[in-house]
């Protein structure tokens, strides 16, 4: 079987095969080059292509965590019972409904998970109560950067004094995206479907485009459309995994700029030809 690659350019890490599948982020220094591949084989001409769209963020999360540790899990667990009561007391202090924050459910890991165990040490020495704290921020905040300063400022420090503290300075086990280290507040867009049907017909697109170029230039005749497979591509933040602050939020898609979300979506085409 004789297999001709036209082109390979770096793929992208695909996330998933469906539309729910997720990217985040937009810092550039983890921007990925998008997959776009072609071959021809037996017959079948194969193009992938990346489609982009670009959404403005109308949702900022600020994400705060309370932690707390004891030898034994129930007292771990009523340590954080008390701080997360502390946390609603100082929000609605605040003026802050239910509905503006979330308290995620306690996830629980060894103290010092991830760290090098001495020869004879107790694997269990005691237990890290962990729960994520978010409270979120509408487009009338993010439309006055300098309000949303000072309210973000406020409710800090009200976490702070109720026991809770960044995300992003937890214990090794806690994967905090890389783009958002020291970063307290994400943007997410709430309804995503339009922007994510936009990238996808631009991928479409490119990749019907390039297919009929491929044709051309080989001078053959393409004959229908054999198959498709679309999906979404991770972004610019690690993928949501593990205990990651972003693993109890239903947004799909995450940035560290408040003014531009970026979604990207892939499509594979194959056409048979003659």
């Amino acid at each position: 079987m004789n297999r001709v690659v036209i082109a390979t350019i770096l793929a992208l890490p695909l996330v998933a095969a469906s539309t729910f599948a997720q990217a985040r982020g937009s810092g550039p220094a983890d921007q990925a080059t998008a997959a776009d591949t072609q071959s021809v084989e037996n017959h079948i001409i194969t193009v992938s292509r990346s489609g982009e769209s670009h959404a403005k963020p109308d949702l900022g999360i600020l994400i705060m965590s309370i932690r707390s540790s004891s030898p034994i899990a129930d007292e771990a667990v009523a340590q954080n019972g008390q701080k997360a009561a502390a946390t609603e007391v100082a929000l609605a202090k605040l003026g802050l409904a239910p509905a503006d924050y979330q308290i995620s459910s306690v996830t629980f890991a060894q103290a010092g998970a991830g760290l090098p165990h001495f020869p004879g040490q107790n694997e269990i020495a005691a237990y890290d109560a962990t729960q994520y704290v978010y409270v979120f921020f509408g487009a009338a905040d993010l439309s006055d950067v300098g309000k949303l300063t000072q309210k973000t400022a406020a409710v800090i420090e009200a976490l702070r004094k109720a026991g809770a503290v960044p995300a992003s300075s937890g214990p090794p086990y806690v994967l905090m995206p890389a783009a958002a280290q020291g970063t307290l507040i994400i943007y997410t867009i709430k309804d995503p479907a339009q922007y994510e049907h936009e990238a996808l017909q631009v991928a479409i697109s490119r990749a019907r485009d390039a297919a009929q170029e491929i044709a051309t230039g080989a001078g053959v005749q393409i004959t229908g459309l054999r198959n498709v497979q679309s999906g979404y591509l991770a972004g610019n933040v690690v993928p949501r995994s593990g205990a990651s602050p972003l693993e109890g939020l239903r947004y799909r898609w995450f940035t560290t700029k408040s003014d531009e979300l970026q979604i990207i979506a892939n499509a594979t085409l194959e056409y048979d030809f003659k």
